[in-house]
């Protein structure tokens, strides 16, 4: 169906448009020229913007059925609604393993309304001789098959260092420098992604801009390591914020590693060294205030450097409590005291929510609205100059919500259940020597495995 959306207000940073009033035209799930429409959606006073996308929020993470009965995480039909509700089209998922890909992908496949992606962890002590040796080739050649059979969009290293619990093998330690200085340029695009930890900022920040920094907000708990983040932004690098939320109940705790810091937690083996734990949030929040200050100081740094909005949903905050962070971004009132001389604009929320997510992912046709871009468009029912209180409301409940040329949300309220989905992936060349690499060998006995067994098969995929 060709549809016109008329005289929105359109803020679409990756074509420089801020606040114009202009007609978009959607046909056979695309964004065209001008054509002679089939229907008209009337966006007179509203913010039209690309849809949502969530470079970083465990939605399809294994163990999360377990969070289900124990802590209230939403269903994954939940989590479709609500993100299409606000807006969103897309959504990422940042910890998936070799063993439990193919599991990751059947939650992904089963969230309604919204694309879909994961990122692969690597674990280094499948490859730790290959650091030590500074054998970069053979891991080269690994991880575009490693990509490939599990369907990944791109690489996510947890923690980027080896360290073994037994005193005996010490020897066989590896320390962050030298893992960042082998990783460092071993992979162009997609860029791997390193969370984020207090410790890594204490490294150089010029190695750190090579990678990708997962919920950079989360690592900062002193005014050196703040300075270091400001620093990779001053010097261009790509991060997610990781916004860490004050308010206790509106998150919950996951981690990989031993021991819990509440009695209530749940424990898995996810194919790590170190077990992944969900648990209640029981530590002080005092992070809140350097993250959301960070994320207020980013601001001046947002046209040199590629900066996502993220909260690690649900360690930050659940994804559901995004409008709430929205509208402390963009009022200051919301927030009282903090940086009140700083707010962001609907055209820098758009930036940091629609156009830089997509090029950190890779989505060519994905947060923007030019010509040939898929048809995902947002409109809310607000401008500039809604009222503070309101905010909240309306970004948490958008007035249109188009996914792939299909009315998904209409007049504020679901249209259909059901939308076309796809499950976003990088392609990479694989060439047949690379299944008999002995670096792949080694990975798949340590599992029992073998490579075909961990392909993801292509049904999740659509």
């Amino acid at each position: 169906m060709a549809i016109q959306i008329r005289n929105g207000t359109v803020y679409d940073p990756a074509n420089g448009i801020e606040g114009e009033k202009m007609d978009i035209f959607v046909d056979d799930g695309k964004i065209v020229d001008e054509i002679k429409p089939d229907a008209i959606i009337d966006a007179t006073d509203k913010a039209v913007m690309a849809g949502g996308i969530d470079v970083h929020s465990h939605v399809a993470t294994y163990g999360l059925n377990l969070a289900r009965f124990t802590f209230g995480f939403p269903t994954v039909g939940e989590i479709g609604y609500t993100y299409a509700l606000m807006g969103y089209t897309h959504v990422n998922e940042p910890l998936m393993t070799l063993n439990t890909a193919s599991y990751v992908h059947h939650e992904l496949s089963s969230i309604p309304l919204v694309d879909t992606s994961a990122l692969l962890v690597l674990s280094l002590y499948d490859i730790d001789k290959e650091i030590r040796e500074g054998d970069k080739a053979s891991v080269k050649s690994a991880l575009p098959l490693l990509l490939d059979l599990t369907k990944s969009i791109g690489i996510k290293i947890y923690d980027i260092r080896v360290r073994y619990a037994k005193k005996g093998f010490f020897y066989r330690d590896i320390d962050v420098t030298k893992c960042l200085k082998f990783f460092y340029d071993l992979v162009n695009e997609p860029k791997i992604l390193l969370r984020t930890y207090p410790e890594l900022l204490d490294e150089d920040t010029d190695l750190l801009c090579g990678f990708r920094m997962a919920h950079i907000g989360s690592g900062i708990d002193n005014d050196a390591r703040y300075e270091a983040a400001i620093e990779i932004l001053n010097k261009g690098g790509a991060v997610d914020l990781g916004i860490v939320s004050p308010y206790q109940d509106e998150a919950v705790n996951m981690r990989i590693g031993y021991g819990a810091a509440t009695e209530k937690f749940v424990s898995m083996d996810i194919g790590l060294e170190q077990p992944l734990i969900i648990s209640e949030v029981d530590e002080k929040r005092e992070l809140n205030n350097k993250s959301l200050r960070f994320a207020l100081d980013a601001l001046e740094y947002l046209p040199s450097s590629n900066i996502s909005f993220s909260t690690d949903s649900p360690s930050g905050c659940m994804f559901s409590s995004y409008p709430k962070l929205f509208a402390w971004l963009l009022s200051r009132r919301n927030r009282k005291e903090l940086r009140p001389d700083v707010e962001y604009s609907l055209y820098e929320l758009a930036e940091i929510t629609r156009t830089n997510p997509a090029r950190q992912l890779g989505l060519e046709n994905k947060g923007h609205l030019g010509i040939g871009a898929d048809a995902d468009i947002a409109i809310y029912d607000m401008d500039e100059n809604t009222w503070w209180r309101e905010l909240e409301k309306r970004l948490g409940n958008c007035s249109f919500l188009l996914k792939d040329g299909e009315t998904i949300i209409r007049e504020g309220k679901l249209n259909t259940d059901r939308a076309r989905k796809e499950t976003f992936h990088f392609v990479p060349e694989v060439t047949e020597k690379a299944y008999e690499s002995e670096l792949i060998e080694r990975i798949c006995n340590r599992r029992s495995f073998r490579a075909e067994h961990l392909r993801v098969d292509e049904c999740f995929l659509h």
